[in-house]
């Protein structure tokens, strides 16, 4: 069963949709819910894309541009980002439109999100590429750069979760709303889960070295 889903459509056809519905968003998503267009492999792609480009930007950044130092370039820890973060906002996502009972399904949520992925993460390439030629004066156009493609990004996103989910205008903010909260939650227990996990291991060694010690 989930393997006739991930192969549905074929991965070309699938990069040609996203290619469309970055475009025509409101046919490419209703074609996502209605016909079950889209490829869940080739999404995959575009997650993968978007790690390499968090990667690219912290190592191929122009010198002029560039604030991270390369040595010191942590890929995992890049990779928990991103990867992390894409993780939980979906499940936040999933978890807000089972709250409004939308008829937003898991894998139209997640090519939902991936889609949304693809405007930043194609601009942010053409900005490291930029940073090697650009002078300083140039920065401002960069960030320019940057805006036009996050503002894509949000466009294709409240448009598909419009779609996707059903909603009316009034429940999509509802939804994002219910997004953000459920994130915020998400990393608040991630945190507090992560600090009690410290605790517990401090306690074992501090134990550990009191036993040592009387022996």
């Amino acid at each position: 069963m989930l393997k006739d889903r991930l192969l549905q459509e074929p991965v070309g056809a699938g990069f040609k949709h996203i290619f469309y519905t970055m475009f025509h968003p409101v046919n490419g998503f209703d074609q996502i819910k209605w016909e079950k267009k889209g490829s869940v492999i080739a999404c995959c792609a575009i997650l993968l894309m978007f790690f390499l480009t968090n990667v690219f930007q912290q190592v191929l950044t122009g010198f002029i541009y560039n604030t991270f130092n390369p040595d010191k370039v942590s890929v995992p820890s890049i990779f928990l980002i991103t990867m992390g973060g894409f993780a939980i906002v979906y499940i936040a996502n999933w978890a807000a439109g089972s709250l409004q009972f939308s008829e937003g399904e898991n894998r139209d949520i997640f090519i939902t999100l991936c889609y949304t992925l693809v405007p930043c993460t194609v601009f942010k390439l053409v900005q490291i590429l930029l940073t090697n030629f650009a002078s300083a004066e140039l920065n401002a156009f960069l960030v320019a750069l940057m805006v036009i493609g996050y503002l894509w990004s949000g466009l294709i996103l409240v448009i598909g979760m419009f779609y996707i989910h059903q909603f009316t205008f009034g429940g999509l903010l509802l939804n994002l709303f219910l997004t953000v909260v459920g994130v915020a939650i998400i990393l608040f227990l991630l945190l507090l889960g992560y600090s009690l996990v410290q605790q517990i291991i401090t306690f074992i060694v501090t134990i550990y070295n009191e036993i040592v010690f009387r022996l």
